[in-house]
């Protein structure tokens, strides 16, 4: 019989047990799998929404124009804008970068002009995307109804402004800008008699508060005077009528209205077109 030493003894039992072990290098995946989360992806911006200032346009006379400090802002936009003009059935001329300042060029078939709309964000909640986006809509329904073409409807989100939204839209051309039929915001500071407005004849598209009238028609005028006695309100009255008449202006219509005040207790409001 061969007589084991000591230590072969001791060691037999690691060697064996060795045997079942893995590499040293070796790691079971299993015991090191830990779940990562995937990046959460970016919020999607809705298509309607400008948010880069090179990318907002503005109607001119008889031209569209914006602003790009680069070439590639410049074929951004215009690429952008021509498309939407396309599949409005406007044709898009060849844009021209100048100075900053660039200018896009478009043809209709009837001779339509397009005229732009920025709503006054008084016309919604403040900080509402879903107010603002139910005004919009609003306001696009009423410009259909007045018998005027959208071309497009974007939600502003520029550093530069509040909250808002503009609209594009085609419209007949007047010798005078005041005299074509447009979407407009009349902020004349005070609610307006709803008989004054019923009488000028405009499609009113909203009246909201703080004295914001919104409508589609010629642009509307509007001044308020008061008097500490009716004769002198009336001799007033009279003066400024004459003066608007001369100037052009085309008078609507007046209402007598009661002053809060310690002396002068006489008011009245003119209505007229610019």
């Amino acid at each position: 019989m061969k007589t084991l030493s000591l230590a072969a003894l001791l060691l037999s039992p690691l060697a064996a047990s060795a045997e079942l072990l893995p590499a040293f290098n070796f790691v079971v995946p299993a015991q090191l799998a830990v779940e990562v989360p995937a990046p959460a992806a970016p919020p999607s911006r809705p298509a309607d929404v400008i948010d880069k200032s090179h990318m907002h346009i503005q109607a001119g006379k008889d031209t569209l124009y914006g602003y790009a400090d680069t070439p590639e802002q410049f074929a951004e936009a215009t690429a952008y804008w021509s498309e939407i003009l396309r599949n409005a059935g406007v044709q898009p001329g060849t844009p021209v970068l100048k100075d900053g300042m660039f200018r896009l060029p478009y043809h209709t078939s009837d001779g339509r002009v397009i005229r732009a709309f920025m709503a006054e964000p008084r016309q919604f909640p403040p900080k509402d995307d879903a107010g603002l986006r139910a005004n919009m809509a609003k306001i696009r329904t009423e410009l259909v109804i007045a018998g005027l073409t959208p071309v497009s409807v974007r939600v502003l989100n520029l550093e530069f402004l509040l909250p808002t939204y503009s609209i594009l839209y085609l419209a007949k051309a007047e010798n005078a800008p005041a005299h074509e039929t447009l979407l407009r915001v009349l902020k004349p500071g005070d609610d307006i008699d709803a008989g004054l407005i019923a009488a000028s004849g405009v499609r009113v598209a909203q009246n909201g508060e703080h004295g914001l009238l919104v409508y589609v028609g010629p642009e509307l005028g509007y001044v308020g005077l008061i008097a500490k006695t009716r004769e002198d309100l009336a001799l007033r009255l009279e003066k400024r009528k004459a003066f608007l008449v001369e100037q052009g202006k085309k008078i609507i219509g007046e209402k007598f209205v009661p002053v809060d005040d310690a002396e002068y207790k006489f008011g009245v409001e003119l209505l007229f077109f610019q």
